[in-house]
């Protein structure tokens, strides 16, 4: 009776994890690579050039329909484009001291590189490009000229919206992950004018370290499956909890180190090479979990290994982010300590769920092997996506 109860329990969470991993995890994936990204540069005094990439399917109405639209030869002066540009620009709201700026369309880039059958397939999300320029109104010379943005929903924009606001003469940045009806944070153009209370405001850290933070978090859960599915296949791996703690040890001082080179420049590996080695790892995690059971030594080396290609990972997803012209310390600390957060919530919950089985006699047979299949599935899946997609 009280196996059929722990068999029972089993089912349903794995049912569970095939049901996340095949309907989330494809979805988390193109939750990213399609996202929405603005550039916001005060080029001098007077101008500024607003610089957008979205991808445009929903908002064509399919993929076909966007095709169709790729294949146009002179964009400025095509009215489909042109209605296109304007809906955009009408939602998106740049303010400077709290007055909208008056855009113009420059330039469009459409993806006329891109095939038709590359349009229809679910691996590509292909972006178009649209250049904006304003004239900056005058403002008062004790005014810090703050612009900020906000983007309704007047327009198909893919999340998160990732805006970087700029400077030119200054080099300063400020870079966000927004939603549709989100206000940005203020960049001011003249910030030695803030007023002291202001400025105080402006220098505080707490909201900074509370973004990168947060966004370390959904970078695992729910935008990164690939990684998650990897701390997973590292919990079902284990053979006594001190282990599964070393591992996740290993993992974290390996990925800090790539993630704090690659931020600084110090590596540069493309994400070509990075993304197809992040799925083999998940893979490689999952098949030793199903064939054989390495030592917990072994499992260290591979786990310290694969750690470091991951850091890169997460650095490739923190510069599209956009990293802070100051505090970038900071900023990495934050962004680090939300990825750890999400990796032990992702243990916690894993523990709680089987802890009744982890000394059972069918756990290798009921957990460890189905759950570990559906995970080489799936990592199987994405590499060949990101091999050959």
């Amino acid at each position: 009776m009280q196996l059929n109860k722990h068999m029972g329990r089993a089912t349903k969470w794995l049912a569970t994890l095939y049901l996340v991993i095949f309907v989330f995890a494809p979805q988390a994936q193109a939750h990213l690579l399609n996202m929405t990204r603005i550039t916001l540069n005060q080029v001098d005094a007077q101008h500024a050039e607003l610089d957008i990439s979205v991808d445009l399917t929903r908002e064509t109405g399919s993929s076909e329909s966007y095709y169709q639209l790729s294949r146009i030869q002179a964009p400025l002066s095509d009215p489909n484009i042109n209605a296109l540009a304007q809906k955009l620009i009408s939602a998106t709201n740049i303010t400077l001291d709290e007055q909208l700026l008056n855009w113009q369309l420059a330039q469009v880039d459409l993806p006329s590189d891109i095939s038709k059958s590359e349009f229809m397939s679910d691996l590509n999300w292909p972006m178009t490009r649209f250049l904006f320029t304003a004239t900056l109104p005058t403002t008062g010379e004790d005014s810090p000229a703050e612009l900020s943005a906000k983007f309704t929903g007047n327009f198909s924009f893919e999340e998160p919206i990732a805006i970087s606001i700029k400077q030119t003469s200054s080099g300063r940045s400020l870079n966000r992950w927004l939603v549709r009806d989100q206000q940005s944070p203020s960049f001011a153009l003249q910030p030695d004018k803030l007023q002291p209370k202001a400025r105080d405001l402006h220098s505080d850290t707490t909201s900074e370290w509370l973004h990168y933070m947060w966004q370390g978090i959904i970078h695992i859960i729910p935008q990164g499956w690939d990684h998650a599915l990897f701390v997973l296949g590292l919990f079902l791996g284990i053979t006594r909890v001190r282990y599964l703690l070393i591992w996740v040890t290993g993992f974290t001082i390996a990925h800090t180190l790539t993630l704090g080179l690659a931020a600084f420049g110090a590596i540069a590996i493309p994400a070509s090479i990075i993304e197809p080695i992040t799925a083999l790892s998940i893979l490689w995690v999952a098949v030793e979990n199903i064939f054989w059971r390495p030592s917990a030594w072994w499992r260290l080396a591979i786990v310290i290994t694969f750690g470091l290609i991951h850091g890169l990972g997460f650095a490739s997803a923190l510069s599209q982010l956009g990293l802070p012209s100051q505090g970038l310390v900071l900023a990495l600390i934050s962004f680090n300590i939300g990825v750890e957060l999400a990796q032990l919530g992702i243990i916690l919950v894993a523990f709680l769920l089987l802890a009744n089985w982890r000394n059972h006699p069918k756990w290798q047979s009921m957990i460890v092997t189905p759950g570990s299949t559906a995970i080489a599935l799936v990592a199987g899946i994405i590499l060949c996506q990101r091999l050959w997609g």
